[in-house]
């Protein structure tokens, strides 16, 4: 890429070519509203170049995709062939505003299991929240988990940090979500399954003065059910909690069985 950007004579090449030999890695991150129904916001922070075509990449995406027909998600990948977390930033706010549901972005997302660079939060929601999608696209999108899983670039748990919160504050629900974490387990992701209920869970279960439903408990079922398959040792504070209640509730039993066996020396 210096050796192309050097083609350049201009001096915005110059500059390209200066910045791309001592460029800094981007931060990027995802930050979360707080009340459900509020869309996730992603970030990227870069220091400027000078050169408006880069900066343009490396700064945060709009909040809502174009209302006309200029939506290049196809593309990006080839933009940005060595910034994959940088172009599931800008894929994040397509996940909205259509009909479709996040599924249509699996080409997409796909690539990037396929590019360089690290991979992070952008990658993580990306990879979780397509494990929600119900109707026919639905086993295709679960693809995108074990590819992730095969390639390396699925950071796991960080994917069952963002998938909770898709689950408290979006219209993702927790059965098909279930269902699509069991067949990527039985095809053999069941380590990378695990490390994503680990942190699905602290995000997830309901918290001090919140009421607990039937889906905490099919969660920590689940849990438990994984963290046999994949040997599964260390203590969940959160789910250490709910099994030191009081009471015989399906909650409190399934966190019990979670717990002890994650307590087995």
């Amino acid at each position: 890429m210096v050796a192309r950007a050097g083609r350049v004579t201009s001096e915005a090449g110059a500059t390209l070519v200066r910045w791309l030999k001592a460029r800094p890695e981007p931060v990027t991150s995802v930050e979360w509203p707080t009340a459900p129904g509020g869309r996730p916001r992603p970030r990227i922070r870069q220091e400027p170049t000078g050169v408006a075509f880069v900066d343009a990449l490396f700064c945060d995406p709009p909040l809502h995709r174009p209302s006309h027909h200029g939506s290049y998600e196809s593309s990006w990948w080839l933009v940005l062939p060595s910034d994959r977390e940088v172009v599931a930033m800008h894929l994040i706010p397509h996940l909205y505003d259509s009909w479709e549901g996040p599924g249509h972005l699996r080409p997409p997302a796909t690539r990037l299991c396929h590019q360089d660079g690290p991979a992070g939060e952008g990658m993580a929601l990306l990879a979780g929240i397509m494990l929600g999608e119900r109707g026919w696209n639905a086993e295709h999108c679960r693809e995108l988990l074990l590819r992730a899983v095969a390639t390396e670039a699925l950071p796991a748990a960080e994917c069952g940090r963002q998938l909770g919160r898709c689950l408290r504050l979006l219209d993702v629900k927790l059965g098909p979500v279930l269902q699509a974490l069991d067949e990527c387990a039985r095809q053999g992701a069941h380590r990378e399954v695990w490390q994503i209920m680990s942190g699905l869970l602290p995000v997830f279960l309901p918290r001090p003065g919140e009421r607990a439903n039937a889906a905490h408990t099919r969660a920590l079922e689940f849990a438990a059910e994984v963290a046999g398959w994949a040997g599964a040792r260390g203590t969940i504070p959160e789910v250490a909690g709910i099994a030191a209640r009081d009471g015989s509730s399906g909650l409190i039993h399934a966190a019990r069985r979670l717990d002890e066996h994650l307590g087995r020396a």
